[in-house]
């Protein structure tokens, strides 16, 4: 569920919803539809957007491939897990469901692996570009802010504009 919307909901317990909290409500209710047709849309041109995304870091980094082992097969896997968990985000609205439930967890492990931090946000940058030229205006603009925050946040950068 939304934080938001969780938060709103246990803070009412035993009252009913105010005017503003029933103003954010429909918000986000009126938002979902055009949610669920991105995430449709994501999910039916995922392969397109982790495949144009490793042959892009590949070509910027032709030794990624030779310097891990099933790096490939590594690489497609946790590109499509970020695009998923990011799109699930999206769903919900809640970017600090992405930090919570995926990203500080896989910062530690891409670390511990070694990559850099300018690796890191690259390939995480080439991802949200990927997206964007695979997927319509629609889709890319709702996608966007939450695979930025993936570059930003498993970089440990300042977050990117």
């Amino acid at each position: 569920m939304n934080k938001q919307i969780s938060e709103m909901l246990c803070a009412s317990e035993g009252r009913y919803l105010t005017r503003a909290e029933l103003a954010s409500l429909r918000e986000l209710a009126a938002q979902l539809e055009v949610r669920v047709l991105a995430m449709e849309e994501i999910q039916a041109k995922e392969d397109a957007i982790v495949e144009r995304t490793l042959k892009d870091v590949t070509t910027a980094y032709p030794d990624f491939l030779n310097r891990h082992k099933d790096a490939r097969a590594k690489g497609l896997r946790d590109l499509a897990f970020v695009l998923r968990y990011a799109t699930h985000a999206m769903l919900r609205s809640d970017p600090a469901f992405l930090e919570d439930t995926l990203l500080t967890w896989m910062r530690t492990i891409l670390k511990g692996v070694g990559f850099t931090p300018q690796f890191i946000e690259d390939t995480y940058k080439t991802l949200e570009r990927a997206a964007s030229r695979e997927l319509s205006a629609a889709a890319a603009e709702l996608i966007r802010p939450y695979l930025l925050q993936c570059a930003s946040s498993l970089s440990k950068r300042k977050p990117i504009a």
